[in-house]
C-alpha cells in the first residue's frame, strides 16, 4: 500500500510540523510550499493530499476541484486544511474528502491521515 503523503502548505512552520509528525508515524512526506502541478501529483500518486486552502499562488479549492475532476487523481483523498470558519462548506464545495480546521489537534491530523491512507508500517522508513 502506498504510504506517500503530499502536503501542500505555504507556512513553513506548519509544513515542518506536519512532516515531523507524519514521518514519525512512518509515512513518506512530499512537501510543496505552493500549489503543486497536477503532473507531479499524477507521477507521485500519494495515498493522501493535505491541502491548505489559502496559498501564496492560489487557492487549494481550485486545485482540489482539478484533482477531483481528473480521472488520474480523482481517487486520491484530499484533506482540506484551513483557518476559515466555514471550512466544512468550502471542503464540501470543492469535493474534498475531509477537512481539518486550523489550528489543528495533532492527534486529529494523525487520525485523519490514518483513516484515508491507512497506518504506515514502520519498517517502510
Amino acid at each position: 500500500m502506498n504510504k506517500n503523503i503530499a502536503v501542500i502548505e505555504d507556512d513553513r512552520d506548519i509544513l515542518d510540523l506536519i512532516e515531523y509528525i507524519l514521518t514519525d508515524e512512518g509515512y513518506n512526506i512530499k512537501l510543496y510550499d505552493r500549489i503543486a502541478p497536477i503532473d507531479h501529483i499524477i507521477t507521485q500518486q500519494p495515498a493522501v493530499i493535505l491541502l491548505d486552502n489559502r496559498l501564496a499562488n492560489g487557492f487549494g479549492t481550485a486545485l482540489c476541484l482539478s484533482l477531483k475532476s481528473n480521472e488520474k487523481t480523482q481517487h486520491i483523498p484530499v484533506i482540506l486544511v484551513s483557518a476559515s470558519s466555514d471550512i466544512q462548506k468550502i471542503a464540501a464545495d470543492c469535493g474534498a474528502d475531509a477537512f481539518l480546521p486550523k489550528p489543528f489537534d495533532l492527534d486529529e491530523l494523525i487520525k485523519l491521515v490514518k483513516r484515508y491512507a491507512g497506518g504506515a508500517d514502520v519498517s517502510e522508513r
